[in-house]
């Protein structure tokens, strides 16, 4: 008689990537855990020790004894394992693979899988199909698979009705002889819905088991801890993997695009790797940031997305190198993100305190889950082009204008489009890899993963590359868990100089684009490129300029919990984050705006680290089914370190070099800088549940900052609220609805994301602080702010209103919110009072509001055996007004932000700041039309000289939307997702600049400007003639996929192929390159929204990929 144990076995894939030391530590824990996973299986067998004697006892009454004494239990069919023998036996602390080798013969087998135990004829092996009887006799196998299609190992298969069974192996696989046909088979599994199959003239029947936790049963994250979704409190919004948006995605937030109502993502620019900009319920600070929290595996991360901007041009505000900064969660493999929670209203983010202001995203990265080992793989292939192109002239239409007018124009018989030359189809291409491997106590998940992205402008492109552990251990009868996550990225950045600001001589690829004649050609004779005098820069030159980035990113968190007693627990959390950031620009003297300085070059470096501590002190207990607590305290520290260095020169002795041989040239600058922050933290939460009809939440948080003064160190944020379950009520008699629940709440959240040190005198060396000896300038050390101890946080109260429903047992599910959010005290910088050192002061001045209302909906319009239809609908309303500008010590009337670029005033400002209008509000002349002569008209309401400035227009919209639809018919998928805004205005700053039509030789112009009958002597000038409604409807996904029948490739479990296209078409009435604009520029000191600054233009992507699972 032998005994066969499952030991899962475990696969290192070997890297092809480049050999990084983190690489190898993370695939050295993976061989660790391999091993600890493979011994974990059998630990509860080996474990758990059995006492007992029978006497004359059956073997089947002997394996019942045990079923009830233990946590085993037995499989096995009547008609090839005899169970009605009688045996005497007698056990004394003995484990249960001794009981069994003494108890069964050698004409029985058996397996361990976790606490199943099947017993099989040892001249059949487990899972193979074999005939027991005449042929009359039937026997069916099939495969039991996950709602995503992974094989479920150690699913219980049972004849309803009897004890015939057996439980899947590896693969999933099951097999059954000697089945009638009228029999019914049941599939089970914890944490799964049991399903019942029947078997007629079948002898292969496949399961897809669906996860025993949806809808209301739900699991979602809160913010240091999860609570099932029917006892939600607060306001908050969940995504799970399988609803994520599809396509060319490198960052997390792009996963959720267009599905959260209140959540608006705008991704403005097409460069690789570019930043988006998110907003959770409006803009709530002028000078403070407004970005939410982000929150991975319950580690709290600190971005910087704005790092490493570099001027190397000499010339403040004009480079033509991007200042976008690069999205800090590209760091994040989104093929790694099992889930996204966002915590919306201050009863759901008042646990994070000082940080929860502008929201709190939650990202819960995957782990393996259940026994077995699984190997997926997915990737694909893309093709990016431009969507839309620019209507400037033609060659034929620029020399007849030209000619027409009298305008000397420079004609070299050239037919050139100019966007035809520094565009391109742009190849794009993305492999993940994953391996996992579980028992019942142990299991991890590594993945590796690489990510090609060219950008749609010449010689821009991204690599990224990706490794990631989780691993889990449970240990001392489950009472120990132990967690850890680690993660390290490295990503290649090459960039096109693209800059936000246009106004300089040279421009930049995308300005000179569209603004050189296209008579021009773009080589000379000889293969160098040709150049202009008046323009110094041909457009495809900028490809030869570089500039390069690369940043390696290491996350790592470890957790480690314990049960004290059945509902108290101990948790500690551990998290550490290192970035190393390197940025590298070179414009050699052969190119233009490098030949006078005998070639320019920088190099930056930044260096972020970051430690957490987190203890956690649990209580839940069960009252009974229907009433339950839930209470935590907890302590945390976060510390956040920032260096940087930079430095710049120029007139080096030779191009080869670039800027590896700095000292050969002349140092045009050296600077360095180290800063950090410190946040000690005690908070607590109470969740209560009654009768699964009343619900109350309690959360108090005390912060201490090390960024504000003595008299505020300390902030206290509390919450608190209540829902009600009306679906519940005895009294309430309804049988469609599953779930009527109302929730209000309030709390107080912080925001404390400004400069460090802003508290206290700072001083400053060089720059303005010079004086000036004999005509030799002596750096000199001055005041660079005034002490503050009074500056403390921007505080948020929010109360919200919300009404949860679900009716058909769920089948059609939504929720209404209304909440109005106040902030008061802003950070704001005031002038200071002359005579002074110190040109301005940081103080807390004024309030903001935000008031909306949100709607979602999701339902299943049709769920048949081929065919399912899902969609889902969301749409939101925000309102926003600047209600004070002062308090008892300093007062505005107004601020005046965001600066025209290119040929416009510099010195005007387009946008205001004013108590009673929004963030955002566009001030300046009513334009009324052209006169008889071409010349600009505007109002002038006070009858005095000159126009007025008036209140012209508002970029924020009055309603943001998005809706999607999934479908799946038989073995095909299909899904669909649109996303826009209404009544939004967008200052085309572009069509502004290239649409006058004053005479330039070389110098091209939009079509529009010859067709508008413009004056050629009419000054650029902003006005509300440059407001377009940025209203839009995109579809920015639309996938559709095959999956493919693997049930006779032993070797597959699942294999999907599927095409997608991404940002297909755009309905809208807007002229530029895209209505969706970059809103994170700084202009005037405060980022805008809603300007047209001429950014990279967002590409239409088609794409072929597979998924593969083994």
């Amino acid at each position: 008689m032998k005994k066969e144990v499952n030991e899962w076995g475990y696969n290192l894939f070997k890297p092809t990537l480049k050999t990084l030391l983190t690489m190898k530590l993370i695939f050295l824990l993976i061989c660790g855990l391999g091993l600890l996973t493979s011994v974990a299986e059998k630990s509860y067998a080996q474990s758990t020790k059995l006492t007992f004697s029978l006497k004359d006892a059956s073997i089947k009454n002997v394996l019942e004894h045990i079923e009830n004494s233990s946590e085993f239990s037995f499989m096995y069919e009547n008609n090839v394992v005899d169970v009605n023998s009688k045996v005497d036996i007698e056990a004394n602390d003995e484990t249960i693979d001794v009981i069994l080798d003494r108890m069964l013969d050698k004409s029985i087998d058996y397996r361990v899988v976790g606490r199943h135990i099947v017993l099989f004829s040892s001249t059949q092996r487990l899972g193979e199909a074999r005939l027991v009887q005449a042929q009359q006799q039937r026997s069916v196998s099939g495969k039991v698979t996950d709602s995503s299609g992974l094989p479920l190992p150690g699913v219980t298969v049972v004849v309803k009705g009897t004890t015939q069974g057996t439980v899947t192996n590896a693969d999933g696989n099951y097999t059954l002889t000697n089945i009638p046909d009228d029999a019914t088979l049941v599939f089970s599994f914890v944490g799964m819905r049991t399903q019942e199959m029947v078997v007629g003239n079948h002898t292969r029947i496949d399961a897809r088991m669906e996860e025993e936790t949806i809808g209301l049963d739900e699991v979602v994250a809160i913010g240091y801890g999860v609570v099932k979704k029917r006892d939600i409190t607060g306001a908050m919004s969940s995504v799970k993997s399988e609803d994520f948006n599809v396509g060319i995605t490198v960052a997390p937030e792009q996963l959720i695009q267009g599905k959260i109502a209140g959540v608006n993502i705008v991704q403005s620019s097409g460069r690789p790797g570019a930043a988006s900009t998110v907003r959770v319920r409006g803009t709530s600070s002028i000078s403070a940031g407004n970005d939410p929290l982000y929150v991975i595996d319950g580690i709290p991360m600190q971005f910087n997305s704005s790092h490493l901007h570099v001027d190397v041009t000499g010339q403040p505000g004009n480079s033509p190198f991007s200042s976008e900064g690069f999205n800090p969660l590209n760091t994040i493999n989104p093929a790694d993100i099992e889930s996204i929670d966002i915590l919306k209203d201050a009863s759901a983010t008042a646990i994070y305190g000082s940080r929860g202001a502008n929201g709190v995203i939650l990202i819960t990265t995957k782990n393996k889950e259940g026994a077995g080992e699984t190997i997926t793989y997915n990737g694909y292939f893309g093709v990016s082009s431009l969507r839309k192109k620019l209507d400037v002239m033609t060659a034929d239409q620029y020399s007849s204008y030209a000619e027409n007018n009298g305008f000397p124009y420079p004609d070299e018989g050239a037919s050139t489009d100019w966007q035809d030359a520094i565009f391109r189809s742009a190849l794009s291409h993305n492999h993940n890899v994953a391996f996992g491997n579980g028992s019942g106590n142990s299991n991890y998940r590594a993945s590796m993963g690489y990510s090609s992205q060219e950008g749609i402008i010449l010689s821009s492109k991204l690599e990224k590359y990706t490794t990631r552990l989780n691993a889990n251990h449970k240990a001392m009868d489950d009472k120990l868990n132990v967690a850890v996550n680690l993660s390290y990225t490295k990503i290649d950045n090459d960039d096109t100089p693209v800059g936000s600001n246009s106004n300089n001589e040279g421009g930049n690829i995308l300005k000179d684009a569209l603004r050189w004649a296209p008579t021009l050609p773009i080589y000379n004779a000889d293969g160098s490129y040709y150049q202009i005098g008046e323009l110094r820069v041909n457009p495809v030159s900028w490809k030869d300029v570089t500039d390069e980035s690369h940043t390696n990113n290491f996350i790592g968190s470890a957790s480690f919990s314990y049960q004290i007693i059945n509902p108290l627990s101990f948790s500690v959390n551990l998290g550490h984050t290192a970035e190393d950031m390197e940025r590298y620009i070179h414009v050699p003297s052969t190119h233009p705006i490098g030949e006078a300085e005998r070639g320019r070059a920088s190099i930056s470096k930044l260096k972020n680290y970051s430690n957490t501590l987190e203890t956690n002190l649990n209580f839940v207990k069960d009252f009974n089914e229907e009433s339950n607590i839930n209470v935590l305290l907890g302590y945390s520290f976060y510390r956040y370190i920032t260096q940087n260095t930079f430095t710049q020169g120029n007139q080096f002795v030779s191009d080869a070099t670039t800027w590896n041989l700095m000292q050969s040239g002349n140092i045009l600058s050296n600077t360095s800088y180290k800063s950090a922050n410190r946040l000690s933290s005690v908070y607590g939460r109470v969740n209560m549940s009654l009768k699964n009809r009343y619900l109350v939440t309690f959360t108090l948080r005390n912060d201490g900052s090390s960024r504000f003064g003595s008299n505020y160190r300390w902030g206290l944020f509390p919450s608190g609220a209540l829902a009600w379950n009306i679906a519940n009520e005895p009294f309430f008699n309804s049988e469609a609805f599953s779930n009527l629940k109302l929730r209000l709440g309030y709390g107080v959240t912080g925001n404390q994301e400004i400069p460090n040190n802003l508290y206290r005198e700072q001083l400053s060396v060089g720059g303005s602080s010079v004086y000036v000896l004999g005509g030799v300038p002596i750096p000199s050390v001055l005041p660079s702010n005034y002490a503050n101890p009074d500056l403390r946080w921007e505080e948020t109260t929010q109360l919200n209103l919300g009404l949860d429903w679900g009716i058909l047992d769920g089948r059609f599910s939504g929720s209404i919110d209304l909440y109005k959010k106040n902030t008061n005290d802003l950070l704001l910088q005031f002038s200071t009072v002359s005579p002074s050192v110190v040109g301005s002061q940081w103080a807390n001045v004024g309030e903001v509001e935000n008031k909306g209302i949100e709607f979602s909906f999701d339902g299943t319009l049709i769920s048949q055996t081929n065919f399912q239809w899902k969609a889902n609908l969301n749409i939101a309303r925000n309102i926003n007004e600047v209600i004070s500008l002062s308090n008892d010590l300093f007062s505005r009337k107004e601020i005046n932000t965001a600066n025209p670029s290119g040929l416009l005033n510099h010195d005007q400002s387009v946008q205001i700041i004013r108590p009673g209008l929004p963030i955002g509000t566009f001030y300046g002349y009513k334009f009324l039309g052209l006169d008889g002569n071409g010349f600009e008209t505007y109002l002038d309401e006070d009858g005095e000289e000159g126009p007025d400035d008036v209140v012209i227009g508002d970029a924020n919209p009055d309603f943001t939307f998005g809706f999607s639809n999934s479908l799946i018919w038989k073995r095909f998928d299909a899904s669909v997702s649109f996303r826009g805004v209404v009544g939004n205005d967008v200052f085309n700053n572009t069509g502004a600049e290239f649409s006058y039509t004053k005479p330039t030789p070389g110098i091209n112009v939009l079509q529009y400007a010859v067709e508008s009958g413009v004056s050629h002597d009419q000054q650029a000038q902003f006005s509300s003639r440059w407001l377009e409604d940025g209203s839009f409807l995109r579809l920015d996904n639309l996938s559709i996929g095959y999956n493919i029948n693997t049930n006779n490739v032993s070797f597959l479990s699942r294999a999907r192929v599927y095409v997608t296209g991404q940002n297909l078409f755009v309905l809208t009435n807007y002229t530029g390159f895209d209505p969706e604009v970059r809103t994170n520029t700084n202009r005037g000191g405060t980022p805008p929204i809603g300007i047209d600054y001429l950014a990279y233009p967002r590409p239409k992507v088609f794409m072929v990929g597979t998924s593969i699972t083994f």
